[in-house]
């Protein structure tokens, strides 16, 4: 039989694993210094238990364990950590009295198809801001955000941010109107998260949608741009008596302005989830030439609710081998020097090996990489 791993899942080898690692110190460190902690979840979870969170919208790895309970494979790492804060951290009172701030890297597994040929194991990198609300703490996440793709090395980025009340807003206005059924709300959702803007100008042509409302969902796929968006956005459904989540954006993105990040975050009304757990702000992370993004994150303010604990909720996470892609695109890898510092050789004399042992750890304690060689036993069982 032929030695190999499963599709979707790969062996690192040293020269990758000495990056990837390099990547991930520095981030974590660039996370700790907002005051993040670090925290960890189980790689399986009760399927039923996530789904009281929200709905997830990429395929798991389901399995049975031995007591009969339906477990499965991490897809992700928001609703576990919605789960942790309740059961661990609530105090069974339903209301956290402090801000919590955690930081992770933790592998996902999420099942694809054959035919896409997508790998099946991937790891994120990402925070959680739980028990904070309002402008000041969605500038936060998208600045920690800014500051860690910078941390991984990326020299050209985009975060594209908006808010899901505005589309949310409108749909849920055109279904209650009485001809649009939550079927086709669903379906102007997906089309949105696709960026199929060809399904959503064909949805809101349909008959069952007010001429002024359908022109409006047309439009908002194609605002895009800095402080002006977000007024552009405001005259085209405030004469709809629409405007949820405007101002709080606008606030969002006058801070980002002004401590000069607005040359890495723009304003994009296209943008939307496939979680449907989103209330309000929601962004992707972009770098050209990939094709994919980066990652994604937003606010979650009810789905703690769901788990016993009302309090607001931000977050994101970025896949790294994503944005390792990236880098090699942008030419903005490290050369392997850096990676793996030169290595001092000590030969290992077989009549008194214990001097080279001794030589080495000296050297270690200098600050200085050793490794011992005995060639004479090389290969040897």
């Amino acid at each position: 039989m032929i030695a190999v791993t499963p599709r979707g899942f790969k062996d690192v080898l040293p020269e990758e694993a000495r990056w990837r690692e390099y990547i991930t110190t520095r981030v974590q460190l660039a996370l700790s210094a907002w005051g993040y902690d670090p925290i960890e979840t189980p790689t399986l979870e009760v399927l039923e238990v996530l789904e009281q969170g929200g709905k997830m919208s990429e395929t798991p790895f389901r399995l049975f364990d031995s007591d009969g309970a339906l477990l499965v494979l991490r897809p992700d790492v928001t609703l576990p950590i919605a789960r942790m804060v309740a059961s661990r951290l609530g105090g069974g009172s339903g209301q956290l009295t402090k801000p919590l701030r955690f930081r992770y890297v933790q592998p996902v597994f999420r099942e694809e198809e054959s035919l896409r040929g997508q790998a099946r194991e991937f790891t994120q990198i990402g925070v959680e801001s739980i028990n904070m609300s309002g402008a000041t703490s969605d500038a936060e996440v998208i600045l920690l955000m800014v500051d860690a793709l910078k941390a991984c090395g990326l020299k050209d980025f985009t975060i594209a941010i908006c808010t899901v009340s505005v589309l949310r807003e409108l749909l849920d206005e055109i279904v209650q109107m009485g001809d649009a059924t939550e079927e086709w709300k669903l379906s102007v959702l997906e089309a949105f998260h696709q960026n199929n803007a060809v399904e959503v100008e064909k949805l809101a042509e349909d008959t069952c949608v007010d001429k002024r409302y359908g022109t409006v969902l047309k439009a908002l796929l194609n605002i895009r741009g800095g402080s002006e968006a977000i007024r552009q956005c405001g005259s085209l459904v405030e004469p709809l008596g629409l405007s949820s989540g405007l101002k709080q954006l606008e606030r969002t993105y006058a801070i980002i302005e002004n401590v000069g990040a607005g040359s890495n975050v723009s304003i994009d009304f296209s943008v939307m989830s496939a979680f449907d757990y989103y209330t309000g702000l929601v962004f992707e992370a972009y770098a050209p030439n990939l094709g994919v993004p980066l990652g994604s994150g937003g606010r979650y303010d009810r789905m703690l609710e769901a788990y016993g604990n009302k309090a607001p909720a931000a977050g994101f996470a970025f896949s790294l081998e994503r944005v390792m892609m990236a880098l090699l695109e942008q030419k903005a890898w490290v050369d392997n020097a850096i990676l793996r510092p030169e290595l001092n050789e000590i030969e290992i004399d077989n009549n008194d090996p214990a001097s080279a042992f001794k030589e080495a750890a000296q050297l270690r304690l200098s600050g200085k990489s050793a490794i011992l060689v005995n060639e004479a036993n090389y290969g040897e069982l």
